[in-house]
C-alpha cells in the first residue's frame, strides 16, 4: 500500500494537464539525461527493488502536509505488572510477538541462584499469556480474573491461592544466560525475537565485562522459542564501530524482516555520529540490513544518501536516525533516544520507531527507505523506567486489529514500572492509532482484507479469499472459514466485485484420496484446508457430501483454499 503522501502525489499527477513539449525542448532533456544531471545520487541492491535515495528531490506538486491525518484512541492498560522475575529491580528490555492465539514475552531479568545465570547474574526469561490483561506465566498463563501464581480451574490451597507446585508452573523460565567464554560470558540481555518460516531468532545484548560497558550483539536461534541455540559460532554479529573507546558500545537491537531482509536498528556510543556523553551517552541509532540473518553478506548501511553496501557490520557508522528526525515535519520527534523498539506498519507502508519520552512512548514513522516520515508522530501515554517493547507479528510488524483492519493500528506495548519497596515488573501500556483509511484503494482493500469475513449489502456474509470475494449465504459458515475473524460492520470499500457465491447447500466434494472441497456457483472447486473442516460445513451449510472419482475431480478448475 501507498504512504499517505505517496498516495496524494499519485492524485496530484493524475490532475496534471497534459504539457506539449516542443522539438527543441525535448533534445535539451536529452543532453541533460546524458550529462548525468540528475538529483538522484546513489541506488542499492539487495533481496528487494532499489530502495529512493535519501537526496532525491521531492514533487514539486506533492502535498506539504500528510493526506492522511491519524489519531490516537481507545487507551488501554495500566498500573498492574504482567510479568516479573524473582529478583527485584531488574526487569526491563521487553519483547513481545503475538504468536498464533498467545502473546509470547521475553525480557531481561536476573536469576541469582539459577545455575543457567551469567557471572552477573543477568539471563532472558520467557513466559506468555493469552491476552495482554492476563498474567504471563512460564506455563499456560491464567485467565482474566486468576489471581497471579494461580493455573486457571486450580483450587486454592493456602492463604496465596497457590501450592508450591503452582507456583514453579508459573515462574517466568530462563531460556538463555551468559556463555562460556564468548563475548556474553557475563551479560546477556535486550532481546528482539522475530519469527521467520519455522525459526526464531533472537538479538540480543552482550559483554564479557561489566553489564552496561563494551557490549556487542549477538544471534540465537531456536525451533520453539525457548530452547536457544547461538549463532554465529557464538561470536558477536555486531560489535562497536571504534571497540577501543570506553563507552557502553554497540547494543539494544530492534529488528523487523521484511521483503528478503532483516533490518538491525541499534544503538553504538562509540560511533564518531553518535551522541556526547553530555546528551546522554548512548545515543546514535543506526541501521544495517541484510539478506542473512547473520549479517555476514550482504549486509546495507543506512547513510545519507540511503543504504550502501559495506563492507561488514564494523564499518564506520555515518548517519544516525537521530539526526534524520532533527528534520521532521511538525510533531514528529526532536530525537530517538537509545532504548527503542522497531515495527514495519503494512496499513501505514512505513516504518514506526518506538522510544520513551517524559509523557509516554513516541511512535516516529519512516518510509520504506527511511528518507523522510510520512506522517506526524503520535504519542502513546504512559510512563515507565526504560524502552518500550512493541506487541508485533511474527516478523516484526504491527499485528492487524480485530475491530477495523482497513482503519486502526494497535499500538500496544510493554514497559518497566518502578514499585515499591524498590521492586519492577513489566507493565501493558496500549491505544490504537486510527484514521489510516487503508482500503481506498480495491487493491489494499483485498491485501487488508485477506481471511475476514463481515456483513454484504445483501444481508449476508462477504469473506476475502486470496485476492477475491466470495460472498456467503449463513454467518455460521462464513465464522468457521474466516481465520482474520469477523468483522462486526462493513468497512467503507470501494466496488469490489463478487467472485463467487457459498449459498446454502452448497455441495461438498470428497476424493478417493480424501482431498475435500466445496462446489460453488462459480464452476470451481474450492478446497478445504481439512477434512474435519468439510464435515463442520456440511452441518452448518446443510450441504451433501458427495465422493467423486479421480477423473471427475480433476476436471474442475481449482481456486483458493477456504478456512
Amino acid at each position: 500500500m501507498l504512504g499517505a503522501v505517496s498516495r496524494g502525489t499519485r492524485a496530484a499527477a493524475a490532475d496534471r494537464p497534459l504539457v506539449r513539449v516542443s522539438g527543441l525542448t525535448l533534445v535539451l532533456v536529452v543532453m541533460l539525461v546524458a550529462s548525468g544531471c540528475t538529483t538522484v545520487r546513489g541506488t542499492s541492491t539487495g533481496p528487494d527493488k532499489p530502495s529512493s535515495s535519501r537526496t532525491q528531490e521531492p514533487d514539486a506538486e506533492s502535498p506539504a502536509e500528510p493526506a492522511v491525518r491519524l489519531d490516537v484512541a481507545h487507551q488501554r492498560g495500566g498500573p498492574r505488572v504482567i510479568a516479573a522475575s524473582r529478583d527485584p529491580a531488574t526487569d526491563h528490555g521487553a519483547t513481545l510477538l503475538r504468536d498464533g492465539d498467545r502473546t509470547r514475552l521475553w525480557w531481561c531479568g536476573r536469576n541469582r541462584t539459577g545455575k543457567r545465570a551469567g557471572r552477573a547474574g543477568t539471563v532472558i526469561l520467557h513466559a506468555s499469556a493469552r491476552d495482554l490483561d492476563s498474567r504471563f506465566t512460564g506455563s499456560g498463563g491464567t485467565k482474566r480474573g486468576d489471581k497471579p501464581g494461580q493455573k486457571s480451574g486450580d483450587k486454592p490451597r493456602d492463604k496465596r491461592g497457590q501450592n508450591r507446585s503452582q507456583q514453579r508452573d508459573n515462574a517466568p523460565r530462563v531460556v538463555f544466560s551468559g556463555g562460556k567464554g564468548g563475548f556474553d560470558a557475563a551479560y546477556t540481555c535486550d532481546p528482539s525475537v522475530i519469527k521467520v518460516g519455522d525459526v526464531y531468532y533472537m538479538y540480543y545484548t552482550g559483554t564479557t565485562g561489566k553489564p552496561g560497558a563494551s557490549n556487542a550483539i549477538g544471534l540465537a536461534t531456536s525451533k520453539n522459542g525457548v530452547r536457544w541455540r547461538r549463532a554465529n559460532g557464538g561470536k558477536a554479529i555486531v560489535r562497536p564501530e571504534r571497540p577501543k573507546r570506553d563507552g557502553y558500545g554497540a547494543g539494544r537491537p530492534a529488528v523487523v524482516y521484511l521483503d528478503g531482509w532483516f533490518y538491525l536498528l541499534f544503538t553504538d556510543s562509540t560511533a564518531s555520529t553518535a551522541g556526547s556523553a553530555s546528551k546522554g551517552g548512548n545515543r546514535g541509532q543506526f541501521l544495517l540490513r541484510s539478506g542473512d540473518a547473520a549479517f555476514g553478506k550482504q549486509v546495507q548501511a543506512l547513510g545519507e544518501r540511503g543504504f550502501r553496501p559495506v563492507s561488514g557490520t564494523g564499518a564506520a557508522r555515518t548517519w544516525s536516525l537521530t539526526e534524520g528526525a532533527l528534520d521532521a515535519p511538525a510533531g514528529a520527534a526532536a530525537a530517538d533516544t537509545a532504548d527503542a523498539d522497531l515495527m514495519w506498519v503494512d496499513l501505514l507502508d512505513a516504518f514506526a520507531v518506538a522510544h520513551a519520552t517524559d509523557t509516554g512512548t513516541r511512535l516516529t514513522f519512516w518510509d520504506r527507505s527511511f528518507s523522510g516520515h510520512p506522517y506526524p508522530s503520535v504519542t502513546v501515554r504512559g510512563d515507565g523506567t526504560d524502552g518500550p517493547g512493541l506487541v508485533r507479528a511474527p516478523t516484526g510488524h504491527a499485528p492487524q486489529s480485530e475491530r477495523d483492519p482497513c482503519d486502526a493500528v494497535p499500538l500496544d506495548l510493554v514497559r518497566a514500572t518502578q514499585g515499591k519497596p524498590k521492586r519492577t515488573g513489566l507493565r501493558h501500556i496500549g491505544a490504537d492509532l486510527v484514521g489510516a483509511q487503508g482500503c481506498a484503494d480495491r487493491a489494499d482493500a483485498l491485501r487488508l482484507l485477506d481471511g475476514y469475513a463481515f456483513p454484504s449489502p445483501e444481508h449476508t456474509m462477504d469473506l476475502v479469499v486470496n485476492g477475491e470475494l466470495v460472498r456467503v449465504e449463513r454467518r455460521s459458515v462464513a465464522t468457521i472459514l474466516a481465520p482474520g475473524g469477523v468483522l462486526t460492520r462493513r468497512p467503507a470499500l470501494p466496488d469490489l466485485d463478487v467472485t463467487a457465491r457459498l449459498n446454502s447447500g452448497a455441495p461438498v466434494l470428497r476424493s478417493r484420496h480424501g482431498q475435500t472441497g466445496l462446489l460453488l456457483d462459480d464452476g470451481r472447486l474450492w478446497p478445504l484446508r481439512t477434512p474435519a473442516l468439510a464435515q463442520r460445513i456440511a452441518r452448518r451449510n446443510a450441504s451433501d457430501v458427495r465422493t467423486v472419482g479421480d477423473i471427475a475431480w480433476g476436471t474442475y478448475p481449482v481456486a483458493s483454499v477456504l478456512g
